[in-house]
């Protein structure tokens, strides 16, 4: 005769076991947001970042937290966000700025951030971008002509509905002016702003690679090509670094009534330093361009030893064009001598991949400087034209 009653016992025994099986795997919801878990710890946390000024990486417990400063004043943290996968996502559900990554159908509408998906081979992930005409990276082109990518903006002008109606996980932008609201705000699409190009040290802009690939859980190989710049990058400046006789040098060019020095803690004042050379607006305190008057440009420039331009011309540089421009550049020894370092931003496609290849900068303008320190290399942006 067949117990029931130790029969059922052992059923509600083995219905409570599978029970508490499946609570304590469950995934535990915190109560706590991420912002208290990233306040609230007994050891100093250390950013991965060694050279950017404008972002900052933490990470605990599998979730990375990106601050991104205010590029005009590094102290104020001008957005925070935390990135981790599925598996932690869920439960911290009370938190604001999370992003679950890797991401998936981003717009993104910086050249230069653009050219950092290609080289961590995430355009795939890109669905849209902006001012199309001028993206001269042959992937993009190709996946644009294809349909699989589309332009959000042409000529300043943002498509709205055209937005709403693709809606990107993601917007990433680099906002010229801060006092103005981005036009696809109103989308209310994340957008994640792009500052890469208001660093001043050439291997700090190089570093936002790494800010682009942690969108995407990609930050070892961002590491790796980042260790690769970084190693080339001193490796040059090592070269230059015990020249006895620098040579004097002068910046871009007089146009619309005004001449844009660049500052001396510019991202150019640093790579002629790096180079060897002597920038003769070295001691100025800006780190962005100053507007110049023709005449103060002269009196300090006009016997430098080398002139650096960056620009485009139909049929490539001549000395004979770029006195067209102007014929009191005749009065610049720096002209009359020849030694002017030409980079054609549009054969070179300087603007979309210069600022991920800084050591090939540096070597360029080491090269015009003081050949004799690398005797068989072959320019790739900057070329002297003699």
């Amino acid at each position: 005769m067949i117990n029931t009653n130790s029969s059922i016992v052992k059923q509600l025994i083995l219905l409570f076991v599978v029970i508490q099986c499946f609570v304590s795997c469950a995934p535990k919801i915190n109560n706590t947001t991420i912002d208290e878990l990233f306040s609230n710890h007994d050891f100093e946390l250390t950013s991965s970042i060694i050279y950017a000024e404008g972002f900052d990486i933490y990470e605990i417990n599998g979730i990375k937290k990106l601050v991104i400063y205010n590029p005009k004043n590094i102290s104020e943290v001008l957005v925070t966000y935390y990135l981790t996968d599925s598996l932690v996502y869920n439960n911290y559900p009370n938190s604001d700025n999370l992003i679950l990554a890797p991401l998936e159908g981003v717009a993104v509408f910086s050249a230069t951030q653009l050219n950092a998906f290609s080289k961590l081979n995430l355009l795939d992930k890109v669905i849209a971008i902006s001012e199309s005409e001028y993206i001269q990276n042959p992937r993009v082109r190709d996946l644009y002509n294809s349909g699989n990518i589309v332009n959000l903006a042409s000529n300043g002008n943002f498509y709205l509905e055209k937005t709403l109606e693709l809606n990107p996980n993601i917007i990433f932008y680099s906002p010229y002016n801060m006092a103005q609201s981005h036009p696809l705000a109103a989308t209310e699409i994340t957008m994640i702003p792009f500052f890469d190009f208001m660093e001043s040290n050439p291997l700090g802009r190089a570093e936002w690679i790494k800010f682009t690939a942690l969108f995407f859980d990609n930050d070892d190989e961002a590491n790796q090509l980042f260790d690769s710049i970084e190693t080339s990058y001193n490796a040059f400046k090592k070269i230059a670094v015990n020249v006895i006789e620098r040579p004097t040098v002068f910046s871009d060019k007089y146009y619309s009534g005004q001449w844009f020095v660049p500052g001396g803690k510019s991202y150019i004042a640093q790579l002629f330093n790096d180079a060897g050379a002597d920038y003769l607006w070295k001691e100025n305190p800006n780190s962005a361009s100053v507007n110049m008057d023709f005449e103060v440009v002269y009196n300090k420039a006009h016997n430098a030893d080398f002139w650096r331009i960056v620009g485009t011309y139909p049929d490539g540089f001549a000395y004979e064009k770029l006195l067209a421009e102007n014929a009191l550049y005749e009065h610049f020894d720096a002209y009359n001598n020849h030694k002017v370092i030409f980079c054609d931003s549009k054969q070179t496609s300087y603007f979309e991949t210069g600022t991920l290849e800084p050591h090939v900068l540096l070597a360029d303008l080491v090269h015009a400087f003081h050949p004799e320190l690398l005797p068989d290399y072959n320019p790739v942006y900057y070329k002297l034209y003699n």
